[in-house]
């Protein structure tokens, strides 16, 4: 009987783990649909942007368009007018000079003096008449203007208005602590909030990952800390089976440099602890080569070497971000993953 007691005990704890995974799974559904909803209205918002920045671009070059019209039309007219006019004169003149030819020669004389007397010159516009002027080039509506390459000239505009950023950040995997911007390019501390449970995410620290891996290749970043006195900017392998190490070092698979409240140095999460730079810096550019081994840290504001890695990474790693609270509470600074510089260069298909 002791053992049938141990038995339904132990039954019924596994039957309460697997209620709890089901309330779990629950949960991610309740936070699935609701972000769905969210995100929809965000995509939808980012496409309206998108499409107002057609239409405009549409109505200007439509406008530009009827504006060369009407003024190419009113030249047009203008020159029609007047060589109606002329002709005109001309036909009257000739008309005339028809009815004039069936008087007798006297008459003719004195109607038609010598035209080319300089005493009594003849005012008969049939003698001073000039030819008309030839057609100027450019009367032609400029076709090129509007049409060609259009679909590229609109895109290399719209790059002006767009920003692109070499990876986004993860929302699954940010702590509770974190707020992560709509666009997912910029994350800052604040209070505690309840959120979805599921492994990615950071719980015992205010961590979030970079949404793209690397595990080959040269990729590098810039982070605007945007003020903060207490942070990490760094790399980490990704989340494995288990949850989160609450120990976040180079032996435990993170690769970072940080700032603490009240220090004026920044030192790298090697065991060493060296220190690699004095000062609190506002601008990091992070410098990963996965084919060396190398993880380099700069001040991107002065250009000069802060730390590096030599390591093997063994693998992917992710773009890894600690942000503390402000000492400030009202005015929580916010990190930043700074935009990309993009540049088209053009050149022949070969």
């Amino acid at each position: 009987q002791a053992k049938l007691v141990n038995m339904m005990s132990s039954l019924r704890d596994k039957a309460k783990d697997f209620g709890s995974v089901r309330r779990s799974y629950e949960s991610i559904s309740r936070h699935n649909k609701a972000e769905s909803l969210r995100v929809e209205r965000q995509v939808k918002w980012e496409f309206e942007k998108l499409q107002k920045f057609l239409w405009y671009e549409e109505q200007t070059l439509l406008t530009q368009l009827r504006e060369e019209t009407g003024q190419k039309q009113d030249l047009i007219q203008g020159k029609m007018e007047q060589l109606a006019e002329t002709s005109q004169a001309l036909l009257n003149e000739a008309t005339q000079l028809q009815a004039d030819l069936k008087q007798d020669d006297y008459t003719f004389l004195m109607l038609h003096p010598n035209p080319f007397s300089v005493v009594n010159p003849c005012p008969r516009i049939a003698y001073t008449a000039e030819e008309p002027e030839p057609i100027p080039a450019g009367m032609l509506l400029d076709v090129a203007k509007y049409l060609g390459s259009l679909q590229y000239n609109v895109w290399k505009k719209m790059l002006d208005t767009i920003t692109a950023v070499p990876f986004s950040l993860n929302p699954n995997s940010a702590a509770g602590w974190l707020s992560v911007s709509e666009d997912l390019s910029s994350v800052s501390c604040s209070a505690y909030k309840g959120s979805v449970e599921n492994p990615e995410r950071f719980t015992s620290s205010p961590c979030i990952l970079g949404s793209r891996g690397f595990s080959e290749g040269f990729h590098t970043w810039e982070v605007d800390l945007g003020g903060l006195t207490n942070w990490r900017v760094g790399v980490s392998r990704p989340y494995k089976d288990t949850q989160w190490n609450f120990h976040h070092d180079s032996r435990s698979g993170f690769w970072y440099i940080y700032h603490l409240h009240g220090k004026n140095e920044c030192r790298a999460s090697n065991t060493l602890r060296s220190e690699a730079a004095l000062g609190n810096i506002r601008k990091v550019r992070v410098e990963l080569d996965c084919t060396e081994g190398e993880l380099s840290f700069y001040d991107a504001d002065l250009q000069s070497h802060i730390y590096t890695f030599h390591e093997k990474f063994g693998g992917v790693v992710f773009p890894y971000f600690y942000v503390g609270s402000s000492q400030d509470v009202a005015s929580a600074k916010t990190l930043r993953i700074c935009p990309l510089r993009v540049r088209v260069i053009e050149d022949v298909l070969t």
